[in-house]
């Protein structure tokens, strides 16, 4: 359990970060237009989580969900890393979803494989 702990603390400092970071680049930049691609993949990730938690991912083919879940998770931090400075408020929702998509997958991984 302090393992669990201590990973949810690191992504709290990471929040913490972006979101100081994503305030201090708000204010200088007059232009934040939102990116189609990054509410797309924003929109993505929040299916996806909803699909998890309602257990139909459970129906599908386990090496299709595994590529599915990782090539999310992997756009979320490239589109929120490219898109940083067109909207820092997506950007950074981009970032810490992605974060928590991979360390449940990352947890799942460990937990079956016991």
């Amino acid at each position: 359990m302090s393992f669990i702990g201590l990973v949810m603390l690191f992504v709290l400092f990471l929040m913490l970060v972006f979101l100081v970071v994503g305030v201090l680049f708000y204010r200088r930049n007059t232009q934040n237009t939102p990116s189609l691609l990054g509410i797309g993949v924003l929109l993505l990730q929040l299916l996806l989580i909803i699909l998890f938690f309602t257990e139909i991912t459970a129906r599908l083919n386990e090496l299709f969900f595994d590529i599915l879940w990782w090539a999310v998770v992997v756009s979320g931090f490239i589109v929120g890393i490219r898109k940083f400075k067109n909207n820092v408020i997506i950007s950074v929702l981009n970032i810490f979803i992605s974060l928590l998509l991979a360390i449940l997958m990352l947890l799942l991984l460990f937990i079956t494989s016991m």
